[in-house]
């Protein structure tokens, strides 16, 4: 076979860590785990093309989460609903916490630099680009309670207030690098660092409202070879 003919070189499954570097939006703390699946297309000895696609969960914390989110309900109607119970009945307390969530599914693709270090490990290089598409959701969770000195009694209960979701799909660019150790024929196992940057583009793609403007990837998953 010409050295040169492109043939599906592997199939990954992966699982994965992100942890976001330049965080935006008052967003103090957030980190994502996650997994996925990568096609890998050799074309040379020494090239491949990747094709991969994940989901992933981030969990974070923003200050000022509320106002920050620019909920229309709360805004409008029902944060002066929680002040005019709370004090017109001093028996009467809410706790409000929000609670955000983001779920992100990015496709890449990658071009990889094959190099042979032993019997078995590779090293791979590799810089690519794609798209990231994201919903970020948030939640109020809500404690009351409401005492009855008469009787001795605390009535409590608490539930979830969901905000409207934020979506988008911004542009990424990816660079990093993969050591992969073939430990049967059909079976290698990869560990992968990279380094992913989200394309600037305000008021497009839904970049203003995405949390963080880079981030670290590390991965750890199985190599099906073919």
């Amino acid at each position: 076979m010409n050295e040169s003919a492109a043939q599906i070189q592997s199939a990954e499954l992966y699982v994965a860590y992100s942890a976001p570097l330049s965080k935006r939006l008052s967003v103090s703390t957030i980190n994502g785990v996650g997994g996925g699946l990568e096609i890998n297309i050799k074309v040379y000895d020494f090239l491949s093309v990747s094709i991969s696609g994940g989901y992933g969960l981030y969990s974070l914390q923003q200050d000022d989460a509320i106002a920050q989110w620019n909920w229309k309900f709360w805004e409008q109607r029902y944060r002066g609903i929680v002040r005019a119970d709370t004090a017109a009945d001093p028996n009467l307390k809410a706790s409000l916490n929000p609670v955000q969530k983001m779920d992100a599914i990015p496709l890449i693709i990658r071009i990889n630099g094959l190099f042979s270090i032993s019997d078995g490990l590779t090293i791979k290089p590799s810089a690519g680009a794609g798209v990231l598409f994201y919903t970020r959701r948030m939640y109020l969770h809500e404690y009351w309670e409401k005492k009855f000195t008469s009787a001795d009694y605390t009535f409590e209960y608490d539930f979830r207030n969901f905000a409207q979701d934020k979506t988008g799909n911004p542009f990424l660019l990816s660079t990093g690098v993969d050591i992969d150790y073939a430990v049967t024929d059909y079976l290698s196992l990869n560990t992968g660092f990279s380094y992913i940057k989200i394309a600037a583009t305000p008021g497009k793609y839904g970049y203003s409202e995405f949390p963080f403007d880079d981030e670290v990837y590390i991965r750890i998953g199985l190599n099906f070879l073919y």
